[in-house]
């Protein structure tokens, strides 16, 4: 149905793919497997002539046309109609400032633009029972970031099939859900794959998720099982007396719906904690109270007195957010560099203070110091992740929030970034809060654990 043949892509002279050949069969589910920054997301994007500024040589033949020949005019005719595209991203990949109901249905509209008014309300009717979500059509004009992660999935999906394409991209449909939803994902797509007859090119680096659903596996770079093998890590630090958190009753609540109820927890210096939780259980939402980005009620008190109403200047340097997603957490037309120091700018004004600490901090998360010149699209997931980290820890924070800190990397990759967080545990005084849905993660590095359950603390260990 597609065949990829001898694609070799570059940017600026720095190849990121080499001679790559695949075919994409009919009915069959194709699995892209390798490691960040491999090639799997730039190959999907060439498929779909998303990839501006790149050397490309090769053919990507479909429908007896090579894609790579067709002009902007034509590849509209066929992406999000022949071939449909499941972004690795739902968060930054749904338009923050259109309702859900209004994205479904441009999708249909687009390649459709004659359906009636009726027509398009039952086909936006009909992707949502398609995608498990029939209960949803009472909240069309609700917005993405009112929806779990899980959700946001599910309507990615729903938007990416409106035209019953032949083709499906699906680009890490599984990250950042937890097991139970990312088995709930897997189903739909086999159960789709088999109703509209697509051929599905799925692309992760969740081994677990292509022994479940895959025909056929190819791998982009070297991979062994051995490189799946997560390590024990565990934390070193020595546990002070002194808290450095202190969270009572706190609620969150979204129009007199409570998100989160009456949460309680302490962390003390140099202590981690893991938040864990299915999708919607309220595990982001928590972040987002606790760095005072959203409004909530209880108390949040950080070393022993410390408030967001009376001392924000200092905490906003002491308390530091990886969030959940790190593309649409880094601002697309700033430079890397610019990124990484823009929080620093703000305490620090020695401009040659500022030079070290991003060269310094940069090489200690395995960023390539040529990055710094790069803009976030030009990145892969786990080097966009490694950035958002690097921005939080170059203001030598006291406390952590890691929202999914892990999520868009492979497990190779996941295992380094832990024992890169403990490493610096080992030099800083830093107590982590780790958010995710990925208990074996979790009980990798913290010390006690939360378990969230519908906005409620449903257990501590």
């Amino acid at each position: 149905m597609l065949s990829i043949k001898n694609l070799s892509i570059s940017f600026q002279n720095h190849q990121v793919l080499s001679n790559f050949s695949l075919e994409l069969k009919s009915k069959k589910i194709t699995a892209l497997v390798g490691q960040s920054g491999s090639g799997k997301s730039v190959t999907a994007l060439a498929i779909l002539g998303l990839l501006r500024g790149a050397q490309i040589f090769g053919e990507i033949i479909f429908d007896k046309k090579n894609l790579l020949q067709l002009s902007e005019k034509e590849f509209c005719k066929i992406r999000g109609k022949e071939i449909g595209f499941i972004f690795q991203d739902p968060q930054a990949s749904l338009n923050p400032l259109h309702k859900i109901g209004k994205q479904i249905a441009e999708a249909v509209t687009i390649h459709n633009p004659k359906i009636s008014k009726k027509n398009l309300e039952n086909r936006v009717k009909e992707l949502l029972k398609m995608v498990e979500l029939e209960s949803f059509t009472s909240r069309l004009d609700d917005y993405p970031h009112q929806f779990s992660g899980g959700q946001k999935q599910r309507l990615m999906i729903a938007i990416a099939i409106a035209n019953n394409p032949k083709i499906l991209i699906a680009d890490e449909p599984t990250t950042a859900l937890d097991i139970k939803t990312q088995d709930e994902i897997l189903k739909l797509l086999l159960r789709l794959k088999d109703e509209l007859g697509m051929a599905i090119l799925l692309i992760t680096h969740n081994l677990r998720a292509v022994k479940k659903i895959a025909d056929e596996v190819v791998t982009i770079g070297q991979l062994t099982s051995s490189n799946y093998q997560l390590k024990r890590i565990k934390n070193s630090t020595k546990i002070s007396a002194s808290e450095v958190v202190s969270v009572s009753n706190l609620s969150v609540f979204y129009k007199e719906t409570s998100i989160l109820n009456n949460v309680n927890f302490s962390l003390h210096a140099g202590e981690n904690l893991g938040i864990i939780g299915e999708s919607g259980s309220g595990k982001s939402t928590l972040a987002l109270a606790l760095c005072d980005l959203i409004k909530s009620q209880g108390e949040s008190k950080f070393f022993g007195k410390k408030t967001w109403q009376k001392n924000e200047k200092e905490l906003r340097r002491e308390v530091q957010i990886i969030f959940q997603d790190p593309f649409s957490s880094l601002n697309p037309r700033m430079l890397v560099s610019d990124i990484i120091v823009e929080g620093l700018l703000i305490h620090e004004k020695n401009l040659s203070t500022i030079d070290y600490r991003l060269s310094t901090i940069m090489p200690k998360l395995h960023l390539a110091l040529n990055l710094k010149n790069h803009y976030p699209h030009q990145l892969s997931g786990g080097q966009r992740q490694r950035v958002a980290i690097a921005r939080a820890l170059i203001l030598n924070p006291k406390i952590l929030i890691l929202d999914e800190p892990t999520s868009a990397l492979d497990f190779t990759t996941q295992n380094e970034i832990l024992n890169l967080l403990l490493e610096l545990q080992k030099t800083r005084e830093i107590s982590y809060i780790l958010i995710s849905h990925d208990l074996e993660m979790v009980e990798k590095i913290s010390d006690k654990i939360v378990i969230l359950k519908d906005g409620k603390v449903f257990e501590k260990k």
